[in-house]
């Protein structure tokens, strides 16, 4: 598969729009990296660059580059390629950075091709990409000329497996949101991202089946809340 520059630059924009969305979400050690800018590698267009540093001094500035596409040239989702960059960085030595080339800013440059591509072969995703990934399901916007059936106005991190969105259509005007508790994990206990199912069976759900999954727990962030976990599992 091959991408042309209006495809690759599109891949680009969503890169930079998630890393714009995550600019506290990086670790280093003890350390929060922020993202000080986020570039497309002059001379490999299939690259993205994205600059990190410790939010006080531009000369803690560290570039890694990442494939925008994956080894058979498909596109690799923005949030599969912060997790990975969050891999990186917990693996990013002192001496690696000081063995670095440098870019015109003077800032070193990591190229975390191969790191991205393994883990596209094998993801290892924190809870909290599984936490973004499901609110995030509900922050797109809707087809022209349709309202958006469900809106997202909240969400917390209930325990280490679960979530909890707080949703309503735009059309509730003052009534509370309800609560959809959703799985962060599969059933060995690893981190699963992708929910997507629940944004379009939602919907269908509300139109009655949803009621006989309401939780008897009182939560004052909601009207209600409804249990999604065994639904998705198909239990």
């Amino acid at each position: 598969m091959m991408w042309d520059e209006a495809g690759l630059s599109g891949l680009q924009a969503q890169l930079a729009r998630e890393m714009l969305g995550r600019v506290t979400a990086f670790v280093f050690g003890e350390d929060v990296r922020l993202v000080r800018g986020v570039v497309t590698e002059p001379e490999r267009r299939e690259v993205g660059r994205v600059v990190l540093w410790d939010g006080q001094e531009l000369g803690s500035s560290v570039a890694f580059d990442v494939p925008l596409t994956d080894r058979h040239g498909g596109n690799i989702p923005s949030g599969d390629l912060a997790a990975a960059l969050r891999g990186v960085l917990a693996d990013c030595s002192g001496r690696e950075v000081e063995a670095a080339a440098r870019d015109s800013f003077g800032i070193p440059v990591i190229d975390a091709s191969d790191a991205v591509h393994a883990f596209v072969a094998r993801p290892r995703f924190q809870v909290a990409d599984a936490l973004h990934a499901a609110a995030a399901v509900f922050c797109g916007s809707s087809e022209p000329g349709e309202p958006a059936e469900l809106r997202l106005r909240g969400f917390l991190l209930v325990d280490q497996a679960t979530c909890r969105l707080y949703l309503d259509t735009p059309t509730s005007e003052d009534a509370p949101p309800f609560g959809v508790d959703l799985p962060l994990r599969d059933e060995e206990g690893s981190v699963a991202v992708g929910v997507t199912a629940v944004h379009a069976a939602l919907p269908v759900l509300l139109l009655g089946e949803l009621e006989r999954m309401r939780k008897d727990v009182h939560d004052p962030y909601c009207g209600a809340v409804y249990d999604l976990v065994d639904w998705l599992a198909g239990r």
